[in-house]
This record gives structure tokens, sequence and C-alpha cells, in this order.
């Protein structure tokens, strides 16, 4: 027990450090939405660099999409090291 006990304890700072989200920027659900398109970028663990376009404009262009239904947000990180991403779905 005393031995579950302390990998445990090892292993707490570690799981710590995982954060994966998405949250809903924008909904137009009367439209259909067919096409995808989405930006995503590695984040710096520092905090420099380029930063992801929330607004969606830049997932829209990727993939092409003129009409908007619904742009989403989604993270994915384990102590600063994975990716964001912008996924905008439409027409």
């Amino acid at each position: 027990m005393n031995k579950l006990m302390i990998v445990i304890t090892l292993l707490l700072p570690f799981l710590g450090g995982c954060e994966s989200y998405s949250w809903l920027v924008y909904e137009n659900p009367s439209l259909t939405g067919t096409k995808e398109g989405q930006q995503c970028l590695s984040p710096d663990p520092v905090g420099l660099g380029r930063k992801v376009d929330l607004t969606g404009h830049e997932a829209m262009r990727l993939g092409n999409i003129t009409k908007v239904r619904s742009v989403e947000y989604q993270v994915t990180k384990f102590h600063g090291f994975g990716k964001e991403c912008v996924v905008a779905h439409g027409e």
C-alpha cells in the first residue's frame, strides 16, 4: 500500500499539467455546414510566438467557408506542450 501511495504522489504533479478543453465561440444553427476549416498551432510554453485567431477568420479562409455555422476553440496540452486549434464549420 505504501508503494502505491508513493507512485500516486510522484505522478500527481505530472497529471496536474494535463489540459484539454473546447468551447463554442460562435454558433448559427440555421446553416447546415458541409465544409470544415481549421487553424492549429503548437503553443510555445514560454508564451511567445503566434496565437490562433479566435475570431475564426483564418480557419474560415483555410476551409474556403463563406457562411459560417459554428466556430470552436480546442486545446490539448501537457505542461505547455500540445496544440491549440480553431475549427470553423459552414458552407
